[in-house]
């Protein structure tokens, strides 16, 4: 069948088209997208090309949709799943440990079509059912949130003080993360974009320049920016002994003095993506949906989503923006 898609070419240019999707085989379920979430890893994408395997490209790895067809009869017809957005290579020794640990791991959207088209295949095992009373457009933040809460349960102390460095949907999932998990930290936030700090105000954070921010180093800090000395940045709002955990993917070097990290004793921690945590994110958004509404902030059409995404790259949204095929 074909399907009406957000086309990345190797030139680099969007346009609206259509794409053929194969008809489901067993072991495989064909959804109709509902809504697909636009990530800061698209963005970089659509500006650079980087990470595709194959072109034309569509992209979009936060997924939600209802199963049309599976003729294995996993998932009943009308079931709304969200879409594991992991795709490893399973050949490496990373793979024998979990997905997770992929050394080649790629993901829906530059390894294979993703979400910004009508109708998407997948294979049945790499998507997770949600309740019937957990909405879309909500449902559609598992997969982000499954990175938040993968993120933050890498940290085994728990802080006192906790600081973001960029409010992002990242960076406010996790916020809302952080609150779920250690209620009694105080969390503040340097973000320059005016909208982004509202939110962050809204979630109960305080912001760099607000009366009662509190600029004393913090235990743990989370650089969910990416911009080019955020990671320096980090460490220098990091107390001794504390953690800075890098959930951004920044792509450009920079230089760091190891007796900065030594003299303090800073743990420097990466994480990517997630492991076991999506059917927790969905089951959280089913249990507290009005937590995390807010974190949407902007919808598109399909047909719209050309002109939209080009502004992004150059000015992102305040929060979550979803496309609508």
């Amino acid at each position: 069948m074909k399907t009406a898609a957000l086309l990345l070419s190797q030139d680099l240019s969007l346009c609206v088209g259509e794409r053929d999707v194969p008809d489901p085989q067993l072991g495989e379920v064909m959804l109709r997208v509902e809504w697909a979430g636009v990530c800061g890893s698209d963005l970089h994408v659509l500006r650079t090309g980087a990470w595709v395997a194959y072109w034309p490209a569509t992209l979009g790895h936060e997924v939600v949709g209802i199963v049309e067809s599976c003729p294995g009869n996993e998932l009943v017809t009308g079931t709304r799943v969200v879409v594991d957005s992991r795709v490893p290579c399973g050949d490496c020794a990373g793979c024998g440990e979990g997905t997770g640990r992929c050394e080649n791991l790629g993901w829906v959207g530059e390894a294979h079509p993703g979400g910004f088209q009508g109708y998407l295949l997948m294979a049945v095992d790499r998507v997770v059912a949600c309740p019937s009373e957990l909405e879309a457009p909500i449902a559609v933040l598992a997969e982000p949130l499954a990175v938040a809460m993968h993120a933050i349960k890498m940290v085994t102390v728990e802080p006192r003080q906790v600081r973001i460095l960029g409010y992002g949907p990242i960076g406010s999932l996790v916020h809302l993360e952080v609150g779920r998990r250690w209620p009694r930290a105080l969390v503040s936030v340097i973000e320059p974009a005016s909208q982004r700090r509202q939110i962050a105000r809204a979630f109960g954070a305080a912001v760099e320049g607000d009366d009662h921010y509190l600029a004393a180093p913090a235990q743990l800090v989370i650089d969910a920016a990416g911009y080019r000395t955020s990671l320096l940045d980090a460490m220098s709002n990091c107390a001794s002994g504390g953690t800075v955990l890098v959930v951004a993917l920044g792509h450009e070097p920079v230089q760091l003095v190891p007796a900065g990290l030594a003299e303090h004793e800073i743990t420097i921690s990466g994480s990517n993506g997630f492991t076991d945590e999506l059917p927790a994110a969905v089951a959280e958004l089913a249990a507290n949906p009005n937590r995390y509404r807010p974190v949407v902030t902007e919808v598109v059409l399909l047909e719209d989503a050309v002109e939209r995404l080009g502004a992004l790259t150059n000015s992102p949204s305040a929060g979550k923006l979803l496309v609508r095929p």
